[in-house]
């Protein structure tokens, strides 16, 4: 039993980078699909250039849409504290006021995650403008 419960240890310490931050990102997408601002926040660095600026453009989309999103990592590489990521992000709205606006996107995005206690965060997301409102 001792041997499950350290080989089980030892996977969980050994997790693949890419698991994780897929685990991130689609927290991410849950997030902002749900229309909750804190919780895709959660998932960005405090130090993140920009923040402010991401935060009032995700406001925005989720007061001018109901948001529904879907993730696609397509590369990944760095090292166990820093990784680089290619995402390829859908993000699809209805307006909240028209039911006949509709907003659609989709773009690759590059977004660098670092490892901050013990979980991943996203220390830069490029370009910023893809969550814009007012696109």
């Amino acid at each position: 039993m001792a041997a499950i419960a350290r080989r089980a240890i030892l996977a969980l310490l050994m997790a693949n980078p890419e698991d994780e931050l897929r685990s991130v990102l689609a927290s991410m997408a849950t997030d902002l699909s749900a229309g909750n601002v804190s919780g895709f926040m959660r998932a960005i660095a405090e130090e993140m250039p920009d923040r402010d600026q991401l935060r009032e453009q995700v406001a925005g989309l989720m007061a001018a849409y109901g948001l529904s999103c879907s993730v696609q990592i397509q590369s990944v590489k760095g090292t166990a504290e820093r990784q680089t990521a290619q995402v390829d992000w859908y993000l699809a709205g209805r307006s909240n006021t028209d039911n006949a606006v509709m907003l659609q996107r989709r773009e690759v995005l590059t977004i660098d995650f670092i490892k901050s206690k013990k979980r991943w965060v996203v220390a830069k997301l490029s370009p910023i403008a893809f969550f814009n409102f007012s696109n």
